[in-house]
């Protein structure tokens, strides 16, 4: 319903029970309606869900009657609030109170107010922005209360402070995401009603947040303990309660600090449902006893440290609905018998384990899954056939299982349900069916097989494609039906042709990596890609790539290796979100715009090999740049650059971005003009080459004060002047080349510059007038000969004028030769002409 709660209500003299929970009757003023306070006949009071905004009446006090208000808000900001709550003292019958979500930030009294309410049995705060819980109570007047929900709020003092452990009669004790830390109270102990205890998602990096558990053994009616995320640590078996008969339902101690290995007793645990010890540090093996848990719905022992084969008894959970033992160090084999009375198995993640799975193809499993993680698990070498009976399976990964095969005939048809897809890290071989267009699939990675032929038209709800590092062959798919791609990634292939102009339907596309072919051409004008642009190791043509001027997000390009030419385009400065940029190995010409110092994101810049020119006008700084959240696209192409005077590969694009590393590598271009001393405010510049340039005037005198620099290489260009001392200064800089320059003077002692000099004894040479340790060239005298290996630089540019000299004269006299001889020999004349 929507407009206001009307005034005429209160002709209702009689009226007791009241509910306009979950509709929009805000009205014009958007507050609670301070009249309703004049229904003093009222018992039940539900306003929940009703979107109003600014503070609670007082006037709620009159309703003296009340045995039920609910308050609470279904909007986080700008929502009700309150500074006074000590109206709520004149509601002497108050049983159940809810004000979730209702900004309390400024009532600092609330504990006082809440503990003169004798009769409240539930009292939910959760939201509240509350700030403390350790105020003290010398009486404590809540002998009813059976509910606090005080989760979601700021609390951040220890544990113990707390003022609510001594409310023995509480039963449901949420205290979830309050960043309360430190010791469990001796209290906690006595706590013998307690059926539900929530402390969990209250993680924090910091030390002292961390929980120390204690002895729950006496709170034998507890069906409910979740610590998850609560950075618990301690012995798990000391933790667990050990009641008889115990009543325990569900356990999730999930992402917790905890040692120790599973009891064998955890059998007794019969009523459990629930068993999440994920992400822990658990040890040994997974005891037999597990199988007595005939009632587990969900076992979930992921991310630990357990050894040793996996228990045929566990085949006797018919109840078993989720499994997931992924990322242990498990290892034996796994049959039918540890499935066969699995009737109810749903949910199986056995992945990242030293498993084998052998299961015959003839077997028909008494269940069907609809999620199966197998990944790193041992099935091959032939396809696992029993998995063809999971007709309705969703989620499918047998990535990296020794697969050396072919996808076998019923794969499409028995699989077509199958919505995300993850066969890569295998030996699949042939080629790809071409009826994949009939499949459900969202996301598909084959990467890293042995498939050839074409790739067939592409499943017409398909988002996420990884067809890369195979021998795939022939033109690009033509976008068809399938215009909700957000990723393809094709790197590593054998295919050639243009990028099609119905790739532009892709108007959702994030990703695009089509590096390492064989393509040809100009990308389409109206081609899309929003984030990540990988086009290198082509022979692509053609200027800078106009659709680009469109994708004002993208945050990483890589256009190396092609063959395209012309300007840098000005419009480039305005692609203000990029961190990453390669244009190395291509034929741009020309200047590097001036704007491109409003790349203000930009850590990585590769411009080497071409025949940029103009002067180094470049600042960049990532200083200012609010660095969000970068799309996290997994298994996409690696990253190398040439870094102290290699090239090295740094694995995944994220381990450069993920730092505040920044490098410029300008190296063999046409640049000319001084290294601007602007150069050495790049803070975190860790590599720096911009060898084999035209780069005259001095090194830079201040460029001691990149305290990052790694890696410096200013080669092959026409610099003068002294080595600036305060190169030594560079605490990190583990590789630098200063070769075939006019550097004159003595070198700069230190420690730093003599173990680089140990390990590049090349970095000085082709610079003649350098003398001083570690050169044999003395200082103290003049004219001493250079006493360095090779040619020097000048030497070297000498012998080349001589050369072009002689080359001149010859060239001269023989011209006059032939001439002369033409002119006074008419025979010759004759035969020539």
């Amino acid at each position: 319903m929507e407009g206001k709660i009307s005034p005429s209500l209160l002709a209702l003299d009689h009226l007791e029970h009241l509910d306009l929970s979950g509709n929009d009757l805000t009205g014009p003023s958007g507050r609670l309606p301070e009249f309703l306070g004049s229904l003093k006949n009222l018992k039940y009071l539900d306003l929940s869900g009703i979107p109003f905004y600014g503070g609670l009446p007082p006037q709620f006090g009159n309703l003296s009657r009340l045995q039920y208000l609910d308050l609470s808000n279904s909007i986080l900001r700008e929502g009700t609030n309150s500074t006074d709550l000590s109206w709520l003292t004149r509601l002497p019958s108050i049983q159940y109170l809810n004000l979730n979500q209702v900004n309390l930030s400024t009532v600092v009294d609330w504990p006082h107010i809440i503990n003169m309410l004798p009769s409240l049995r539930v009292l939910r705060l959760s939201y509240c922005s509350l700030a403390s819980a350790n105020q003290s109570l010398p009486h404590l007047n809540l002998t009813n209360l059976e509910e606090l929900d005080a989760s979601c709020n700021s609390f951040d003092h220890p544990m113990v402070t707390s003022w609510f452990w001594n409310i023995t009669s509480l039963r449901y004790l949420y205290l979830d995401a309050t960043s309360m830390y430190g010791q469990f109270p001796d209290a906690l102990g006595d706590m013998t009603s307690l059926q539900v205890l929530d402390l969990s998602d209250n993680d924090n990096n910091d030390e002292k947040y961390r929980i120390m558990t204690t002895d729950l053994k006496n709170l034998c009616n507890l069906e409910v303990l979740n610590l998850q995320l609560a950075l618990l640590y301690g012995d798990i078996a000391e933790l667990l309660p050990r009641c008889s008969p115990n009543k325990l339902q569900e356990l999730d101690l999930y992402w917790n600090q905890l040692t120790g290995m599973l009891p064998r007793w955890i059998g007794q645990l019969t009523s459990l449902a629930v068993l999440n010890l994920g992400q822990n540090n658990i040890t040994g093996s997974l005891p037999i006893s597990v199988g007595q848990l005939t009632g587990l719905q969900t076992l979930d022992l992921s991310c630990n440290n357990l050894n040793g084969h996996v228990p045929y008894e566990i085949g006797m959970l018919s109840n078993l609905t989720n499994l997931n033992l992924n990322g242990n160090k498990l290892d034996g084999v796994i049959t039918e018998e540890h499935l066969v009375s699995a009737r109810s198995l749903k949910y199986i993640d056995l992945s990242y384990n030293a498993l084998k799975i052998e299961i015959s193809s003839d077997w028909q499993p008494p269940f069907r899954l609809d999620t199966a993680y197998f990944a790193s698990c041992q099935m091959g070498p032939l396809f696992p056939s029993w998995l063809k009976w999971h007709v309705n399976i969703i989620n499918l990964d047998i990535s990296s299982a020794g697969i050396a095969d072919k996808l076998p005939q019923w794969f499409f048809d028995a699989f077509s349900n199958v919505r995300i897809m993850d066969i890569s890290n295998n030996q699949l071989n042939e080629t790809l069916p071409t009826d994949m267009g009939s499949m459900s699939l969202e996301e598909l990675y084959l990467r890293s097989n042995q498939l050839t032929g074409q790739i067939p038209t592409l499943p017409p709800d398909i988002s996420f494609l990884d067809l890369s590092n195979n021998f795939l062959s022939g033109p690009l798919p033509s976008a068809v039906g399938s215009t909700n791609l957000d990723t393809l990634s094709l790197f590593s292939n054998r295919l050639t042709g243009h990028i099609p102009e119905s790739f532009c339907k892709y108007q959702q596309l994030s990703v695009l990596d089509l590096s390492n072919n064989f393509l040809e051409g100009e990308p389409p004008l109206c081609l899309k890609v929003m984030d990540y642009v990988a086009l290198s190791n082509n022979s692509l043509s053609g200027k800078f790539p106009s659709f680009l001027q469109n994708s004002t997000n993208v945050f990483f390009l890589d256009l190396s290796w092609n063959k395209f030419s012309g300007r840098l385009p000005i419009w480039i400065g305005s692609l203000t979100s990029l961190r990453f940029i390669r244009l190395s190995h291509n034929m741009f010409f020309g200047s590097i715009p001036m704007n491109i110092t409003n790349l203000s994101c930009l850590q990585y810049m590769d411009l080497n090999n071409n025949t940029i020119s103009g002067s180094l006008q470049i600042y960049l700084s990532n200083e200012g740049c609010y660095h969000g959240a970068i799309p996290r696209t997994p298994h996409l192409n690696s990253v190398s650059t040439v870094f102290k005077g290699q090239e090295l590969n740094y694995g995944s694009i994220y381990r450069v971005l993920d730092t505040s590393m920044m490098s410029i590598d300008l190296s063999s271009n046409n640049l000319t003009g001084e290294i601007p001393e602007e150069i050495v405010f790049h803070d975190g510049l860790v590599n720096l080459n911009l060898s084999r340039n035209h780069l005259s005037g001095v090194v830079p005198n201040k460029i001691g004060e990149m305290q990052t620099l790694e890696s410096l290489d200013l080669s092959r260009n026409m610099l003068s002047g002294e080595i600036p001392a305060s190169l030594s200064n560079l605490t990190f800089l583990s590789y630098l080349d200063l070769s075939y320059n006019n550097l004159t003077g003595r070198i700069p002692s230190g420690s730093q510059l003599d173990t680089l000099y140990a390990e590049y004894p090349s970095m000085y040479i082709g610079n003649t007038s350098l003398c001083g340790h570690p050169l044999q060239n003395n200082c103290s005298g003049e004219g001493h000969a250079p006493k360095q290996g090779g040619l020097g630089r000048t030497e070297e540019r000498h012998g080349i004028q001589f050369f072009y000299l002689g080359l001149r004269c010859g060239f001269v006299v023989g011209t006059w030769m032939a001439f002369g001889v033409l002119m006074f020999k008419r025979s010759w004349r004759i035969a020539c002409f």
